[in-house]
């Protein structure tokens, strides 16, 4: 633990006051924080997709029982509170819109893996009856038990693996969504 602690030490700095690793992050002016395709206003602008992937892959480094704060650097002339509120809020509305989104595909796989369980005990159950009869022919009998273990693989695959990904994510934009973020203005020489 604390090697790891001290590999993480030599790539990102910290902030000993409050004991939080810093992604650190300088721009010259605040648009350049969002996407460059986007012209809606700092609210609702998408965050420049580059820059999410550095926040994302950062944040990943980072184990989450350590916390993290972004610290964003800008020429001291182009400092403007209002900007910084604005940038701020734009931050946190597209980290709950990613949050949403993935809410919403946990949804979707919970729904399908559910699917999908129904559909294989229901074909087992089938095998389960007519095996005590023995009505189907053999073929047929076997085609629907590979058929209803199929289905329950998907459900165990979809609800236990396949959300592991998907919940992963949803933590690092969970913990990006809630990041402190410092304005620090720098010298241009």
């Amino acid at each position: 633990m604390k090697k790891k602690k001290q590999i993480l030490s030599e790539i990102y700095r910290r902030n000993e006051s409050n004991n939080t690793f810093l992604i650190e992050l300088s721009l010259n002016q605040y648009a350049e924080f969002f996407s460059k395709w986007d012209f809606a206003p700092f609210e609702r602008r998408e965050v420049n997709p580059e820059l999410e992937e550095y926040l994302l892959r950062s944040s990943d480094e980072i184990p989450f029982q350590y916390p993290i704060e972004l610290n964003i650097i800008i020429p001291q002339e182009n400092r403007e509170q209002q900007e910084e509120e604005k940038l701020l809020d734009g931050f946190r509305k597209h980290f709950t819109f990613k949050i949403y989104l993935l809410k919403k595909k946990l949804q979707k796989n919970n729904r399908q893996a559910l699917y999908y369980a129904l559909g294989g005990l229901f074909l087992l159950g089938i095998i389960w009856k007519i095996s005590s009869q023995n009505l189907l022919p053999q073929i047929l009998k076997e085609g629907v038990i590979i058929g209803g273990w199929v289905f329950i693989w998907e459900f165990f695959y979809l609800f236990f693996i396949g959300n592991y990904e998907v919940y992963q994510s949803y933590l690092t934009y969970k913990r990006l969504q809630n990041i402190t973020i410092i304005f620090k203005g720098s010298q241009n020489n």
